[in-house]
């Protein structure tokens, strides 16, 4: 991984900020991104911690004049982009449908797919002039099947997929490839924040995973490596890394 670098929205904490980690130890300069600057700067000096030249951008993902400034910053700190780990996401209360608003809708979408549209089609243009790349786009469990009481989350990770098989099939034979992550519910400060008002549904959803627990960060960033590093003949599909609930 030395000499090479990764793009990872939604880097400053929870699968982000695992995968930035693993992608230091491996040698890689890293850029993140995320909307709250003081975590970004800590997740910064914890990445150089690992020997890593790493450069952190605030910004939002539903703003394409944010991802495209901190594209140009990762380009001008590195020369070359040749991994996207477009991680960045939001989780939806859960709540009765007649009780959800457009604000919730656009909410949603514009973070779930509008954000990872819009990083892909920055990403790249870039990974071309470096030769191709790998980029690892973050849907969920939820994008392979329904989720009572969440019809926006499960529908945008739905689209996540879509988006990734598609890419996937127009840029195969220019050196890039398109796939995707659907974590299980995973141990995560949104997902502790999500959880924290509701013991019960904290248990159901642990129980609904065979494993009988939720996931680590550190998991799915394993299969994020393997999707960008090793995964050669790999594209517009995902994995998987949810405890086995997907085979219930």
């Amino acid at each position: 991984m030395k000499g090479k670098t990764i793009f990872i929205t939604g880097g400053n904490d929870g699968i982000g900020l695992a995968t930035a980690q693993v992608f230091a130890q491996l040698g890689a300069n890293v850029a993140i991104m995320g909307r709250r600057a003081e975590s970004n700067q800590t997740a910064k000096v914890a990445l150089e911690s690992l020997g890593a030249s790493c450069i952190a951008v605030t910004g939002d993902v539903a703003v394409e004049a944010d991802i495209m400034r901190a594209l140009e910053q990762t380009m001008a700190a590195f020369g070359r982009l040749d991994y996207a780990f477009n991680n960045a996401g939001i989780e939806q209360v859960p709540k009765p449908l007649p009780e959800q608003t457009e604000a919730d809708y656009y909410k949603l979408f514009d973070v779930n797919v509008k954000g990872v549209w819009l990083c892909m089609k920055h990403e790249i243009p870039l990974m071309l002039r470096s030769g191709g790349g790998a980029i690892v786009n973050d849907s969920s469990a939820s994008g392979l099947h329904g989720t009572k009481m969440m019809p926006l989350y499960s529908a945008a990770k739905h689209a996540v997929l879509g988006l990734t098989k598609s890419v996937a099939l127009e840029y195969a034979k220019q050196g890039i490839r398109v796939n995707a992550v659907c974590p299980g519910a995973v141990t995560t400060p949104g997902y502790e924040k999500f959880v924290a008002r509701d013991a019960v549904l904290k248990a159901a959803i642990e129980n609904v995973h065979p494993m009988g627990r939720v996931g680590r960060a550190e998991e799915v960033a394993s299969a994020v490596l393997y999707l960008c590093r090793d995964a050669t003949f790999t594209t517009g599909s995902w994995i998987l890394t949810d405890g086995g609930r997907m085979a219930q």
